[in-house]
């Protein structure tokens, strides 16, 4: 029971402390308050209770599928806010300290949303393990110790992920940041898929590969690998079009954002100038 416990909270905490990892770094480059740190996770554990309470009612919605409908929007959200937070990070050291302290502002409130949506995802599903064994009184220090110990292998993973991000050459942090992200992503709409199909949304088809022999998912390696990467030993077509598609709309915010803040950055530069050939 304790071995068990430890890798349930270390699967469910492991993704959400890599990713705010990688926000972290990001916002300490910059120089950006991380305010919307606490406010993510507070917000986020707050309604993940509330979830947690009312999900026997949750789990009816869409014909006895609202668990992972739920899960599915809260996924493909948060691929859609790191998108928008990597278009706003994008070329900002191209901007001016006016512009950046304006951009600074919604890409800490981007943060705060995905904290939050993460905290719920994952939370969610600690507290209805937790609540089982609490209300039974069954194993309750076994599963408590067990949890303890998973929660912190993985927020020393998230915070061992910060800082070797910090720890890397400036020119390097923020290009393998927003590709951490990239991936992110491409994870969670992978997870989207794998959800939908779960409830026969989308039909089942044959794993596209095998890499079970190779590496496990279940393995120490396997699992950091999944809530780094999104690695899956048996994915569908649909996992892995999802993924790509994830992982693409990223870099494309990424290019859009630092092509328009160029665009921007010229923009202004050119009008200096005939402002000052006009005096």
């Amino acid at each position: 029971m304790l071995i068990n416990s430890v890798i349930l909270i270390l699967q469910e905490t492991l993704e959400a402390a890599l990713l705010i990892g990688v926000l972290l770094a990001i916002n300490a480059q910059l120089r950006c308050h991380h305010r919307w740190l606490w406010y993510g996770l507070s917000t986020g554990a707050i309604i993940a209770a509330l979830f947690a309470l009312n999900m026997g009612s949750v789990a009816e919605w869409f014909d006895y599928a609202g668990q992972e409908v739920m899960n599915t929007v809260m996924q493909s959200l948060i691929c859609l806010f790191l998108a928008a937070a990597v278009w706003l990070v994008s070329g900002l050291n191209r901007f001016q300290l006016g512009a950046w302290q304006q951009y600074g502002h919604y890409f800490g409130r981007l943060c705060g949303l995905i904290i939050m949506l993460a905290v719920i995802r994952e939370g969610q599903e600690i507290m209805l393990y937790l609540g089982g064994f609490f209300s039974s009184g069954k194993h309750l220090q076994q599963v408590t110790m067990g949890s303890i110990i998973g929660f912190g292998i993985g927020a020393s993973s998230g915070i061992l992920l910060f800082y070797g991000l910090v720890g890397l050459p400036a020119t390097w942090t923020k290009p393998v940041s927003l590709t951490l992200l990239a991936l992110f992503a491409g994870t969670m709409l992978s997870q989207s898929a794998l959800q939908l199909t779960q409830v026969d949304w989308i039909e089942q088809t044959a794993p596209l590969w095998d890499s079970s022999a190779l590496l496990a998912e279940d393995s120490l390696l396997g699992e950091l690998l999944y809530a780094l990467v999104g690695y899956e030993s048996k994915p569908t077509a649909a996992q892995v079009v999802s993924y790509i598609a994830g992982v693409c709309l990223v870099l494309i915010a990424a290019f859009r954002g630092s092509r328009y803040k160029r665009q921007h950055h010229l923009k202004q530069h050119h009008l200096k100038q005939q402002s000052g050939e006009t005096a």
